[in-house]
């Protein structure tokens, strides 16, 4: 248990793995977002043909805006992830008062070290309260 590092290794050889695999199916995702953008779009226009409505303009733009922000979470989504990770990292660094840093919370063996660190003390004097004997003997500082 003297060396956590071993988690951030496997942390980071694995975000290397998913962040190379999705480049790699990036095309393929294009593709079938703009089939399915052209599904979407093709079945719209023939409900608008069928209902004969006055608004078609509207649901068009409507379906315009719909599409466009699909697909800019759709490019954008790691950046997205990132501010996002990022707010809320921050927020809760902020409110623990730690001395943590969100770049700190990427590495997962860090903060089981830190974990780690902090909790010995209080499982070595548990663990001098417990045992068979011992235990009826220090009951009141247990309970």
């Amino acid at each position: 248990m003297d060396d956590l590092s071993i988690i951030d290794q496997f942390t980071q050889t694995f975000s290397q793995y998913i962040d190379s695999g999705f480049g790699l199916i990036a095309g393929d995702v294009g593709y079938l977002s703009s089939v399915l953008v052209a599904i979407d779009i093709t079945l719209a226009g023939l409900f608008w043909a069928l209902l004969a409505e006055d608004n078609i303009p509207a649901q068009l733009i409507k379906k315009v805006l719909y599409v466009g922000f699909f697909a800019l979470l759709l490019s954008n989504f790691k950046g997205f992830a990132d501010i996002i990770f990022q707010s809320f990292a921050g927020l809760g660094l902020k409110a623990s008062g730690g001395s943590l840093t969100a770049a700190d919370l990427m590495r997962p063996g860090f903060v089981a070290s830190t974990g780690f660190t902090a909790s010995k003390p209080l499982l070595e004097k548990a663990g001098e309260l417990v045992g068979i004997t011992t235990f009826f003997s220090n009951f009141a500082t247990i309970a």
